[in-house]
């Protein structure tokens, strides 16, 4: 009795479904219709798809700025940020620059805002280029330093390169 009354049930909902709408009969008129629609125009292709080639550079271009000097050893301000984490830490050129605690010989520490080395510090003033791996930026201190720091890892982030040539180890266990 339980199986008739629930194939009953079924039966019914199936039923309440109903079967296709005319809209959705495919009719020779309708097919028809469809290959009658609008083709898209020609398109004529450039017989030169290059662009136009830029301009000669402005001889001079100096000479029309009246009065302003040129400093070769300014760096750019760059944008507010911060010493990405994955660059932060003790970093030394040798085993014996790892002291826990303390920064010492050839070590850096680089903090989120700062590089720190055994004679100096300087603050960071601008970021100038930041991706995954790499991160530049302008940094100042006493005195008037400033300069423009590069930052490169590699080593699986264990290998610091400091302006293409110093090459640091990070310093495991060593914190400041």
């Amino acid at each position: 009795m339980k199986h008739i009354f629930v194939a009953s049930l079924l039966a019914l909902t199936l039923a309440a479904c109903g079967g296709p709408s005319d809209e959705d009969v495919l009719t020779a008129d309708k097919i028809r219709a469809s290959e009658s629609a609008p083709q898209l125009p020609d398109i004529q292709l450039s017989e030169n798809p290059e662009p136009p080639p830029a301009p000669p550079p402005v001889e001079n271009e100096i000479a029309n700025e009246v009065g302003n000097e040129i400093d070769g050893n300014a760096v750019e301000a760059g944008v507010p940020g911060n010493v990405p984490p994955a660059f932060q830490g003790l970093w030394g050129m040798a085993a014996s620059d790892c002291r826990p605690g303390e920064v010492a010989g050839n070590s850096i520490l680089l903090t989120g805002d700062q590089i720190i080395s055994a004679d100096t510090v300087a603050s960071l003033g601008g970021v100038l280029a930041d991706s995954p791996g790499r991160f530049d930026g302008r940094f100042v201190g006493e005195g008037g330093y400033e300069a423009r720091e590069s930052f490169v890892l590699s080593g699986g982030g264990n290998r610091l390169t400091r302006n293409g040539g110093e090459v640091y180890q990070r310093c495991i266990g060593a914190s400041r």
